[in-house]
């Protein structure tokens, strides 16, 4: 499994630095923002199951990445107003 999780973040990274010199050069290229903003969000739930995975969690990447960790910090969370 490791090596399917680190063969997704290869491929992502890689995709990343194309996305990022493209938004270099095109900066109002709107359509390669939005697939970075996609790449980044990927990359750190892949990290997050990598890291995981390395403390002993069992972890399936087709069930576990599915939920593209989408958690809501709920009804007490702090407020990022910064006031």
């Amino acid at each position: 499994m490791a090596s399917e999780i680190m063969a997704n973040i290869e491929r992502l990274s890689r995709e990343k630095e194309e996305l990022e010199s493209r938004e270099a050069e095109r900066p109002t290229d709107t359509g390669a923002r939005d697939r970075l903003q996609n790449v980044e969000h990927a990359l750190d739930v892949l990290w997050d199951l990598r890291r995981r995975e390395m403390s002993g969690e069992h972890v399936q990447l087709d069930d576990d990445f599915l939920d593209r960790y989408n958690v809501s910090p709920g009804d007490d969370a702090p407020d990022s107003s910064g006031s």
